[in-house]
């Protein structure tokens, strides 16, 4: 059985000089660099592990008692338009649940047809999102 022997030690174009294309003109290092550069193979992977990690938590039921307390507050709040906190809940795009948040903002006008709350910062919250209202 005969070994073959690939030995190739390239003298024969070490010394060989470049030709530069005279077609094409020569590509900007920055635009080659970019050809090697890593890609990721599974595309959205990254979103769906960060959207997975995120916490939600779910919407706390209110008592009609605190509803009509908060209705009450609300419509003093439209009269004063005193800056306030509110807190109420967002409800996550994706997930089930969402999270509460909280703005300190004062009330421009209630929508009793589409039940919301409009805010001096045009912001629009749901009546039945909000969860508390407080003084500041």
């Amino acid at each position: 059985m005969a070994t073959i022997k690939n030995i190739h030690d390239y003298t024969d174009i070490i010394e060989t000089s470049y030709k530069k294309s005279t077609k094409y003109k020569q590509m900007k290092r920055k635009n080659r660099a970019a050809q090697f550069a890593p890609f990721a193979a599974l595309t959205g992977y990254k979103d769906i592990i960060h959207d997975t990690e995120r916490l939600t938590e779910e919407k706390r039921i209110i008592d009609e008692n605190k509803r009509m307390l908060l209705d009450q507050k609300l419509k003093h709040f439209l009269k004063t338009q005193e800056m306030i906190k509110i807190t109420y809940f967002k409800k996550d795009e994706t997930k089930t649940g969402g999270c509460y948040l909280s703005i300190m903002q004062s009330v421009k006008r209630i929508d009793e047809l589409y039940k919301t709350v409009i805010l001096n910062n045009q912001q629009i919250i749901a009546i039945e999102d909000i969860y508390d209202l407080e003084e500041k």
